[in-house]
């Protein structure tokens, strides 16, 4: 299977707050002004994946950003979902997790299963964790989606940043991503909002090398 990738952004809209991310202003937390919140239409989207660029170039799968919106945000997923998935092999997509109900990502699980591909943006192990970057997102919805997914066969994986509030977490993140059955990825912050502590980086490095 080919390893090309195309990468799509289909939303600007996202309802966290996240004070590193390059669409909110870091004071605020509201939208930075010069983001015009849109949604891509699905004719466009339909018009990009039958265009003559996707059949020249074989993709292996799509990548749905979540850089400047979370893609669950777009009222027609679903549609979105079923067009490129009639055209490449799988989907990946990335998202707080906050969104949607988990009978949702159960359905959409039995559906589609391997095909797509969901990494999991969450950062902590309680709200009030979690909450400290991804203000706006309900850590205990996203937790109940996650579960649901992988319990109803979809594929992906557990993204936790580590900032200077949530490095001792680390440990119990793991146990409850086992627990669950989805690989968890640890990542530094390197962003100056929750920067770690240059001891706290190397106490929680040494847990990471410890598996």
């Amino acid at each position: 299977m080919s390893d090309k990738c195309f990468q799509l952004s289909i939303s600007t809209y996202c309802q966290a707050k996240c004070r590193s991310c390059l669409r909110t202003n870091s004071e605020t937390g509201e939208p930075e002004d010069w983001l015009t919140p849109t949604h891509m239409s699905v004719e466009a989207v339909q018009n990009l994946v039958s265009g003559d660029y996707f059949k020249k170039n074989k993709m292996g799968y799509l990548l749905l950003c979540g850089e400047l919106g979370d893609p669950m945000m777009h009222p027609n997923i679903d549609k979105i979902l079923d067009i490129t998935l009639a055209v490449v092999p799988r989907v990946e997509l990335s998202t707080n997790g906050g969104l949607r109900q988990p009978e949702w990502y159960a359905k959409t699980a039995q559906k589609y299963g391997s095909r797509i591909h969901i990494k999991w943006a969450i950062d902590g192990t309680d709200h009030e964790t979690n909450w400290k970057y991804r203000e706006g997102v309900d850590y205990h919805r996203a937790m109940d989606n996650m579960k649901a997914w992988i319990e109803n066969g979809g594929r992906g994986d557990w993204h936790y940043l580590i900032f200077e509030w949530n490095w001792k977490q680390v440990k119990t993140a793991k146990q409850i991503a086992k627990d669950i059955g989805i690989e968890i990825l640890f990542k530094i912050n390197n962003r100056p909002f929750g920067l770690i502590d240059p001891l706290h980086k190397h106490k929680v490095m040494k847990e990471l090398a410890n598996g």
